[in-house]
């Protein structure tokens, strides 16, 4: 049941994002957005991804420089854009099949995330949505 009204919150939100004022009907995302989620969702370096975070978001990380996000297994393995509205952008975020099971229990296989930007256009901080039980 909570599955259902996750999915339907996602749809929503979609539509408020892809229709609403200021949105962006850009096919691109942001470019410091998707170098972001490009890094989270591999376990390699990702060139320019400190450059493109904000200097709060750096002074909150463990690290620094563009292996900041590199893991061996990432939580995450593929994204796709979905919209930006304003300062947040919106990827769909493949789970990893690698990643412990006990990471996302129960278990799902996509999760949203939302993306929040500065000013300037680098990533002040990001928020995943995943479905509860």
């Amino acid at each position: 049941m909570r599955l259902a009204r996750l999915l339907l919150c996602a749809l929503v939100l979609t539509a408020l994002f892809a229709c609403g004022p200021g949105a962006s009907a850009s096919a691109e995302p942001p470019r410091c957005a998707n170098t972001f989620v490009h890094a989270i969702t591999s376990s390699e370096p990702t060139p320019g991804v400190w450059e493109c975070l904000s200097t709060s978001y750096q002074s909150r990380l463990q690290g620094e420089g563009d292996a900041v996000f590199a893991l061996d297994v990432p939580l995450w393995s593929n994204y796709r854009y979905l919209g930006q509205d304003r300062n947040i952008a919106l990827f769909e975020l493949t789970v990893n099949g690698r990643v412990e099971a006990s990471v996302y229990n129960p278990p799902v296989t996509h999760v949203i995330m939302a993306v929040y930007l500065d000013g300037s256009g680098h990533v002040d901080h990001a928020k995943a949505a995943t479905p509860t039980t």
